[in-house]
């Protein structure tokens, strides 16, 4: 299982929020580049980035950001945050980036959904949800879809990968919602990568133990406050022992 260690923007700095609250913000870092070095420095496999302001403003924010840190690093980068135009993504493939995560737009532009689908590789369906339901507009709104209804309509749009987030979880260290996952992979056929509440190596052991389908876990909260080492974290997510 691969270890995605999170960036997330906002004004420019790698902050971290709780249960997605703009309202409760913490920095960790005034240089998300120099943060994505500090990921690279430690072994990253891969480095999920998001721009949370363009997720709240419906358009890029960081672009820019985000261009310097794919040519910075040699690491893969996955990123998402008010992605909702082929010209934004053809932008961000051009720059390099390895995957795209569509938010928002799953919801509200299904046929934007599926003409990027037919025409980038990596497209990741990235679905916040509360409760079971969906949320959209940077975890603003709320609507009325539910997780499964809605994996399975993007699935037929061309989806086949989804990053699941739990907001209640989220920024909590509070640990995995093992029961949702384990629900998940049961009910759909593409992976799913698992984001929120990790604050132990047991949460990614845990994780590991639903089997493949799981293929991996965004880490962002425990990483920056020291909980385990990005080498403890990879390790745990190859199935090893070690730490």
């Amino acid at each position: 299982m691969k270890i995605f260690p999170a960036i997330d923007i906002l004004d420019g700095k790698a902050v971290r929020l709780y249960q997605g609250r703009l309202d409760s913000v913490k920095v960790y870092h005034d240089d998300p580049v120099e943060q994505a070095r500090i990921w690279a420095d430690q072994g990253a496999e891969w480095i999920h980035v998001v721009d949370l302001d363009g997720a709240v403003l419906g358009r890029p924010a960081n672009a820019e950001v985000i261009e310097r840190i794919v040519k910075a690093v040699s690491v893969p980068i996955q990123t998402g945050g008010g992605i909702r135009s082929m010209d934004t993504l053809e932008r961000l493939c051009d720059a390099g980036v390895s995957r795209a995560v569509l938010g928002t737009a799953l919801v509200t532009q299904p046929d934007f959904v599926s003409e990027a689908c037919a025409t980038f590789p990596g497209i990741v369906a990235g679905i916040d949800a509360r409760d079971g339901k969906v949320a959209i507009e940077g975890w603003k709104q709320g609507t009325e879809h539910g997780v499964l209804e809605l994996i399975h309509e993007l699935e037929l749009l061309g989806v086949r990968r989804v990053a699941y987030t739990d907001i209640s979880k989220d920024g909590t260290q509070g640990g995995i919602n093992y029961g949702a996952y384990r629900a998940l992979v049961d009910q759909i056929d593409i992976p799913v990568i698992a984001s929120g509440g990790v604050a132990t190596l047991d949460d990614i052991r845990d994780l590991v133990s639903i089997g493949d389908r799981v293929e991996g876990v965004i880490v962002g909260t425990a990483l920056y406050e020291n909980n385990f080492t990005l080498d403890q974290a990879i390790n745990a997510g190859r199935g090893s022992g070690e730490e």
